[in-house]
């Protein structure tokens, strides 16, 4: 929409199907590249992605004329097939199901902080439950 201004900041995070250890030090650089490259397309700001072995954290910026659902949508689906091209997932390398907060921009230093230490929360033990939630 023209003359619209927005200021969206989402932080999304989803697991790999059954919470496998698919995301590998080899295929992430590249996975998370892709994924990057996809946001691109898609017209979304990446301030952050980052993950563990079993889930994938990103903060971004999305246009407001593609709805969230839609966004995850195809970031899922088209990094899945990147994925399964390079590591046999079985079929969808993504569980169903995400989880999406927004934020202020106050807040993007600190989550954006969060996601880049992700290793590092999961190996101290000090994640954020509401954070780390995809699913009900």
């Amino acid at each position: 929409m023209a003359g619209a201004y927005t200021e969206l900041y989402y932080h999304l995070v989803w697991a790999t199907k059954g919470r496998a250890p698919l995301i590998t030090p080899a295929l992430e650089p590249e996975l998370y590249g892709y994924i990057r490259g996809k946001c691109c397309e898609l017209r979304a700001f990446v301030h952050a992605l980052d993950g563990t072995e079993d889930h994938t954290h990103l903060v971004c910026s999305v246009p407001s004329s593609v709805a969230v659902a839609e966004f995850l949508h195809r970031i899922k689906g088209a990094s899945s097939h990147f994925a399964n091209q390079t590591v046999d997932a079985g079929g969808s390398f993504w569980q169903p199901g995400y989880g999406a907060l927004t934020f202020a921009r106050r807040d993007l230093t600190r989550i954006v902080a969060y996601v880049q230490n992700q290793k590092a929360h999961h190996r101290d033990g000090s994640v954020s439950a509401k954070m780390e939630r995809w699913e009900e």
